[in-house]
């Protein structure tokens, strides 16, 4: 019997895979920026970069670029618009002079938790109200660099403690508490669904929640979520890398990654420098800071005749690619270190100008899109906000993006309305479900609740049932429960503690 001969042949296969380009995660960088931490970005790359410069702005051709759309404007409105013949305001940014001018009620004293910002979310998801419960534990159980610290068995075991049946069969034996464990233990082992309701509400926080990577369970998980996210396969090298490597990237030893994953070193070199540009702290943004800052809006909106205007904030530099080095580039004298460096920076500022370009274009069509659905709020105030999620922002035909990038182009951002400077996620409100006609906002109802509770008859007020069946009248359903965390999210003290209040008056 002869023996077994192995040989390596070469192999030609095509294949499609995705590169997280030097433009792509430039721009997923800047779309996070807000209107100040892009001055500062663009006042760096001024400095740093020679082939970058700043383009001198008159104020008139200024003011007209700043026109990024109109809604049922009327031709009259728009010529009075061109002829700059009605101001936009905005507020002056922190670093300016004659800061004792700016009032404090734009004025910010700390900045937006993590887990308020996955509560929000959460609260403009389709997930019903059994995931809603479990997602609610996920997120208070997650850290602030945004990794879930807890295992599917002791979340499973928090939810059954939410059943008050299940839990008080449990809690009433007279037993040890490690008994007590033990028997929650054994109930999760015998019904599977506990797990299996956890693990769907968590892949669907993972995939569809910002910042990308939150509620991973370690590194490899959260850097795998965030290459998911961007559009690599299950197969790439990049997320087998992840998989089964990081330990040998933290060693360098690409030549033994790719020895084990069948490929040349060079392509495991750039997986790498993929890898190395992910957040390994999905949470960090939300890092809490201490200092105090000012709001600058980064969109305008005031009405013009009959229609809406919008603008962008355009408090930032302009920039350009320099002449100068566009020519010099061509001229022979230079040494061939000297061509490679200029044109390095070439490329960079010509990446900028493309990247800024398409964070416009991006923040517009969602900006246009919000407003235009929001009109009403616009014209009449918070009682109008209609029912907005993020999903119907990123799935409309003329949009047509990930719902975390929705969500990341709306936080920490504020917008400049005829009724105030407000957060831009103020916008979105989830739905409350009537009997008949069209849902209603959440704002709505609270509106609703505060009306309610203001004509009451003083010595008899209304408890929450009550109120719970005046709107029902009104063709709106909403639980005594509900009702009881509205009025508590208002400020609003129950029925005993109101009588006591107005008898005291």
């Amino acid at each position: 019997m002869s023996p077994i001969e192995l040989r390596i042949t070469p192999k030609l296969l095509q294949q499609q895979r995705l590169i997280l380009t030097q433009d792509l995660q430039l721009f997923l960088k800047l779309i996070h920026m807000t209107t100040i931490e892009l001055s500062e970005y663009l006042e760096q790359e001024l400095i740093e970069n020679p082939a970058l410069e700043e383009e001198a702005q008159d104020t008139d051709d200024n003011n007209n670029d700043l026109l990024e759309s109109v809604i049922n404007l009327t031709p009259k409105d728009k010529n009075l618009l061109r002829t700059n013949e009605q101001e936009v305001p905005y507020l002056k940014d922190s670093n300016s002079e004659g800061d004792d001018e700016l009032s404090w009620e734009n004025t910010l004293h700390c900045s937006e938790s993590l887990l308020d910002y996955l509560r929000w979310q959460l609260k403009l998801s389709d997930l019903s109200t059994d995931e809603q419960q479990v997602a609610l534990l996920i997120i208070g159980n997650t850290n602030e660099d945004g990794y879930l610290e807890v295992d599917m068995k002791e979340i499973a075991i928090d939810l059954i403690k939410t059943k008050p049946k299940t839990n008080d069969n449990i809690q009433n034996k007279t037993i040890s508490e490690e008994q007590r464990i033990d028997l929650y233990n054994e109930l999760i082992e015998n019904d599977q669904g506990y797990i299996d309701l956890i693990e769907s509400v968590l892949k669907k926080i993972q995939t569809s929640f910002d910042p990308p990577g939150v509620c991973a369970r370690n590194l490899n998980e959260a850097l795998k979520i965030q290459l998911e996210d961007i559009g690599y396969q299950a197969d790439s090298i990049e997320i087998r890398v992840v998989n089964s490597f990081l330990e040998n990237v933290s060693k360098k030893e690409f030549k033994k990654i790719a020895e084990n994953l069948g490929v040349s070193e060079e392509l495991v070199k750039k997986a790498v420098s993929v890898i190395l540009t992910l957040e390994p702290k999905p949470g960090r943004p939300f890092y809490k800071k201490d200092s105090e800052k000012y709001i600058v809006p980064d969109f305008f909106v005031y009405k013009v005749g009959d229609g809406l205007q919008i603008q962008l904030n355009r408090e930032f530099p302009k920039v350009r690619v320099s002449h100068y080095y566009k020519n010099l580039i061509n001229k022979g004298k230079l040494t061939e270190e000297t061509k490679k460096y200029i044109k390095e920076k070439l490329q960079s500022a010509q990446r900028i100008i493309k990247c800024l370009e398409e964070r416009d274009t991006a923040m517009r069509k969602i900006i246009t899109k919000i407003v235009d659905y929001q009109k009403d709020f616009f014209e009449y105030g918070t009682d109008y906000i209609k029912p907005l999620r993020l999903k119907d922002i990123a799935h409309d035909k003329d949009v047509d993006v990930h719902e975390s990038t929705v969500s990341r182009i709306t936080s920490r951002r504020y917008i400049y309305t005829p009724q105030g400077i407000i957060e831009l996620k103020s916008l979105f409100s989830r739905k409350i479900e009537t009997s008949h006609g069209p849902d209603i906002s959440f704002e709505k109802v609270k509106s609703i609740l505060k009306e309610i509770i203001a004509t009451e008859i003083p010595e008899s007020p209304y408890s929450d049932e009550d109120i719970s069946k005046i709107l029902e009248r009104r063709n709106i359903k909403v639980a005594r429960r509900t009702i009881s965390k509205y009025r508590k999210v208002l400020n609003i003290p129950s029925s005993s503690q109101r009588t006591v209040t107005k008898d005291s008056n």
